[in-house]
Formats: structure tokens, C-alpha cells, sequence
């Protein structure tokens, strides 16, 4: 069976205990001091530290403490159950959950009866989204106000059973303060020890504070069969482990328990692995585990084309990606609109993503100017396990590592890059569109009686430039990753370009097939290196760092034959 704690959720966008407390700690302060909500920045290290010095010196709990989550709760709601579940209810919104390949993986996994019991001390509908979308049923939780059946589902055997350890707050009251708590000693925990008698466990995302839910696990362990197939505690690095937690697997093994602590990365990491494990796995499950794989064909592909004509594209198969990359530990919880806040500011010289994690390429020292004023831990390394899979499964990782990629092409060249509408463009700047390295292009682009150029003003439009430009992305097909590549113009200052549009059509006009060819090849050139004999060529961004990121293309683009039979 399986105890999921806050940390499972967080990459679904939803807060952890720790986030509310916090929270609560920020309005709790604001209201009694008076001060303004929006100037207190949480990811700020000083305005914590101000607040929790305030709150000290109030004799609330202390940091840290399994007293906090329920204390501030009652503070700020008292027994209005009502207020309480309006603030949750508005943190935890379905719309807010944006569902990972771990949260699909655990509801494929209940769907096909590899897993079977599952307890959450979470709030929140992640799990059910999940499995309504893999499995395309029906989750119904058991939670502490209807949780006399639990037992009965567990003694007769009718899984999947998923029970909520500290209620849920949709219904008429949540179960989340002291008083409350001393609840879990009824069906639904008598469910849990009933179950630890049969199963092992593996707990995961869950960092043992909640005194409730500690003291249950103790309960367990002080049956005369505890966790018969072992008590496994997955943990992201053993060094951040709580003391209870320890002291909790120690008096496990002294029990007989295979009792031990787990490394084994985040619970996206460690469900992917699991799921790729799992030798049945049911074709309707793998789809929507592997959403980047789907594959909605209504019209059978025709076989391999073997005829002429050949039909050249404009993708390059990506063939090695970085493996490992920096990842900051930071005390505080950071959002990714926060993040990207922070980047446009101080401009870091790296690659920076939010998962549920912070993971960057460059030099640590980026890392502490981008995450300036806040509690930063630890500053390590990440290792990807099979990085392909997770671009493919994760939009937020394949966005990281695309970053990266398109830096990589465009490093220490005469090249500028650009954002627009998602897409990066590779641009050749005015200052550098006489560069002997941009040669090729000019050859592309010249008549035999002009030669062209690369950059200059627009005709007509007062204070606007043209470049020439490549777009560049990261795209998934069949499984595979490529390179697409896309010869275009670049019209600066952007909020121009609509009123460029004759100039545009005109300037693209006569670039045929023979002269777009040409282009294609001359731009493969500049950004990798010499094109037709399929070499792999390797391109690195902030080599010279702590954490470089390489990537290895092929310099021959994808070719189609025409079909046979299909063709």
C-alpha cells in the first residue's frame, strides 16, 4: 500500500503544508501589524525571518513544530469551518492542477490492480483527476466523515481503495485542526492498521511532521505483523530527512521490519521508473501515462516509401541531450510565475526551470544572483534518468531543455537569439551581418549579378531593421526528438513587423526550391557545421561552468521517399 504526503502534489501546482503555513503566517502578521499583504514576499528570506521573529515573540509554535499547521489554522478561522474551507477550496482549485507523469503513472497502476490501497494526507482531487483521465472512471474517496465503509472495502477486497487521512474540506467540516486529528483513531485509521498487517508500504512525498499521522505509523508498528513486505520511504536526498522519520525506520528494523530510507529522486522519477517496470502494461493505460507519445491516427500510415520523389524537411534528429544538469535546494516554495519573474529582472547568465524543483545549466553563482535574498540551501547536481522520457512526458522539462539547445547553436557565434510567441529565432545581427562565418548565407542569397545582404532598414518604415533569422524547436514526432528549423525574417522592433508585411511577401518572393535548398543548408552550416555527410556535431552552451549543457545533432536533415502502393 502507499502513504502520499503534500510533496506528491506539489508538481501539480498544489501547495504543501508547509506553503499554507506560511501563508497563514503572512496574513496572521499583516493583519495584527497592519502592513501591506502584497510587499511581503515569502521567497525573500528577510521578510520570513521578519515575520517569524514577530510571531515568536507572541510565544506561538515554533518553526517548524508539529503544533504550526493546526495552530495557525484556528487562528485565522477560529471554528468557522466555512471561511476555512472557502480559503482551501480557492488554493486547491481542480483548475489549478496540471497533472504530471507521476500523478498518471500511480492512477494507471490503481486502474490495472498493481496497486491496491492508497492513503493520502492530502487535501486536494489530484489522484482522482488523475485516474478519471487514465482510467476514465471514477475515484471516490474515503475521508473521516464517511469512513465507516473503508474497512468493509478493505475486508471484502474492493479496490482500488484511496482513503484521506485528514478529511476532505468539500465536505461539512475539515478535519485539520488538533481537536479534529484525534479523529484518524477511528475507521479510518483502524483501516490503515488493519492493512499494515497485511501489505508493505511505501511512503512517498510525505516529510513525517504531522504528529497525527506519526503516531499512527506507530501504531502500526506496534502490531504483531507490521508491514509483513517491508516499509519503504522514498526521500529525494537522505541528508534533508526529518528525525522522526529516522527514528521511526530504526524502531522498524529493531521490529523485524525490511525497513529502510529510499533515494529515489522526485515522485515523478521514481512513478516513471516504476510504471516502465510493470511488464502488462495495458495499451489504453501507456497512452495516457505517456501523453507525449499518443498518437490520435485515424488513417492507417503507409509503409516506408522506397520511389522518387524525395521530399526533404527541415528536421534535424537530435541525437544526445545533457544528462545532468544544477538543481538549488531553496528553503522557501517558488512558483513558476515567480521564477520567471526573477529571470526577466536580473537576467542570469543560465538556464533556469521550475518542476517542482529549481534546475538550471550555468554556474552556481547565477543561481544565488537569481535566487538572491532567499533561503538557499544546498547547490547540487541533478542527474536525469533517461532525459528523453521526460521531454517527452513533460512540456515544462522539453521548454528547459529547448532553452538550452538554442543557446547551445547560437553560442559565441555572430548570431543574436530571440523570442516570439514561444518560438526562438537565431537573428543575424547589423553589426555582424558582414561576418566572414555568415558567408554561406550571403552564397544562398546572392544573384549572379547582386549580392546579397543579411541585414539593413526597411523601406519606408522609419526606425525599423530586418535580419535575416532561423527559428529554432525542440519538437517530439514518432517518439523521437528533432531539431526543426525554419528559415524567416526578423523585424525589429517586433510591434513593426505587421506594417513590414509588404516588404516581407516581397523580400521572400523569388526564394524557390533551388535557393530555399541552398538556405537550409547554408543556415545547418552556420549553427552546426558542414552539411550532406550526416555527421553528429556537438554544441554546448556555458561550457566552461559548473554545469554545461551539450547536446549532439545531425547535420542531415530527415528525407521522405514517396510510398508504393500509398504513395
Amino acid at each position: 500500500m502507499w502513504l502520499l504526503g503534500a510533496g506528491t502534489s506539489r508538481s501539480a501546482g498544489m501547495p504543501s503544508a508547509t506553503d499554507l503555513i506560511w501563508d497563514l503566517k503572512r496574513h496572521l502578521y499583516c493583519l495584527r501589524e497592519n502592513q501591506d499583504l502584497r510587499s511581503h514576499d515569502l521567497h525573500n528570506i528577510g521578510v520570513r525571518s521578519k515575520i517569524q521573529q514577530y510571531l515568536d515573540s507572541q510565544g506561538f509554535p515554533a518553526q517548524g513544530s508539529f503544533e504550526e499547521y493546526g495552530f495557525y489554522f484556528k487562528q485565522s478561522f477560529g471554528e468557522d469551518y466555512s471561511a476555512q474551507q472557502e480559503y482551501l477550496t480557492e488554493l486547491l482549485a481542480p483548475g489549478n492542477i496540471s497533472l504530471s507523469i507521476g500523478h498518471r503513472a500511480l492512477a494507471a497502476l490503481l486502474g490495472s490492480g498493481h496497486a491496491r490501497v492508497v492513503f493520502t494526507t492530502n487535501f486536494d482531487a489530484v489522484i482522482e483527476t488523475a485516474y478519471a483521465q487514465v482510467v476514465n472512471e471514477s475515484l471516490i474517496p474515503f475521508h473521516l466523515e464517511g469512513a465507516y465503509a473503508a474497512l468493509d472495502a478493505l475486508n471484502n477486497e474492493r479496490f482500488p481503495i484511496y482513503a484521506k487521512l485528514h478529511g476532505d474540506f468539500r465536505y461539512r467540516s475539515v478535519k485539520n485542526m488538533p481537536r479534529d486529528l484525534l479523529d484518524n483513531e477511528g475507521e479510518i485509521e483502524r483501516c490503515f492498521l488493519a492493512a499494515a498487517n497485511r501489505y508493505g508500504l511505501l511512503v512517498t512525498g510525505y516529510s513525517g511532521r504531522d504528529k497525527s499521522v506519526m503516531n499512527m505509523l506507530e501504531a502500526a508498528l506496534n502490531q504483531s505483523n507490521p508491514f509483513p513486505k517491508g516499509l519503504f520511504w522514498a526521500v529525494v536526498r537522505p541528508s534533508a530527512v526529518a528525525d522522526s522519520v529516522l527514528g521511526f525506520i530504526a524502531r522498524a528494523q529493531e521490529a523485524g521490519v525490511n525497513a529502510h530510507l529510499v533515494e529515489a529522486g522526485t515522485f515523478d522519477t521514481m512513478l516513471s521508473r516504476i510504471w516502465r517496470l510493470i511488464p502488462d502494461r495495458l495499451p489504453e493505460h501507456e497512452a495516457e501515462v505517456l501523453t507525449a507519445t499518443k498518437r490520435p491516427v485515424r488513417v492507417p500510415l503507409p509503409s516506408p516509401g522506397s520511389q522518387y520523389p524525395i521530399l526533404r524537411t527541415n528536421a534535424l534528429p537530435i541525437l544526445g541531450v545533457p544528462d545532468r544538469c544544477g538543481h538549488v535546494d531553496c528553503g522557501a516554495s517558488m512558483t513558476r510565475h515567480e521564477m520567471n519573474r526573477r529571470i526577466q529582472e536580473t537576467r542570469p547568465l543560465g538556464v533556469f526551470a521550475y518542476t517542482d524543483k529549481i534546475l538550471f545549466w550555468g554556474d552556481g553563482s547565477s543561481a544565488r544572483t537569481l535566487l538572491e535574498n532567499s533561503d538557499i540551501r544546498e547547490i547540487s547536481e541533478h542527474v536525469w534518468d533517461e532525459p528523453d522520457e521526460h521531454i517527452r512526458s513533460q512540456r515544462v522539462v522539453q521548454s528547459f531543455f529547448e532553452r538550452a539547445m538554442v543557446q547551445a547553436l547560437c553560442w559565441q557565434k555572430p548570431i543574436h537569439l530571440h523570442q516570439r510567441n514561444r518560438t526562438h529565432y537565431a537573428i543575424v545581427g547589423t553589426e555582424s551581418s558582414g561576418s566572414d562565418y555568415l558567408q554561406p548565407l550571403v552564397d544562398a542569397l546572392s544573384s549572379r549579378d547582386q549580392q546579397a545582404s543579411l541585414a539593413g532598414a526597411v523601406p519606408g518604415l522609419k526606425g525599423a531593421v530586418w535580419s535575416e533569422a532561423l527559428s529554432l524547436k525542440l519538437e517530439v514526432r514518432n517518439g523521437l526528438l528533432w531539431l526543426l528549423i525554419r528559415p524567416d525574417i526578423w523585424i525589429s522592433p517586433q510591434a513593426m513587423r505587421e506594417q513590414a508585411t509588404d516588404f516581407l511577401r516581397a523580400r521572400k518572393l523569388h526564394r524557390y526550391n533551388r535557393q530555399s535548398y541552398a538556405l537550409l543548408d547554408a543556415w545547418i552550416s552556420v549553427i552546426l557545421g558542414p552539411v550532406g555527410k550526416g555527421d553528429e556535431y556537438e554544441v554546448c552552451c556555458y561550457p566552461d561552468s559548473d554545469y554545461p549543457a551539450r547536446f549532439s545533432v545531425c547535420t542531415r536533415t530527415g528525407y521522405s521517399l514517396r510510398g508504393g502502393s500509398n504513395g
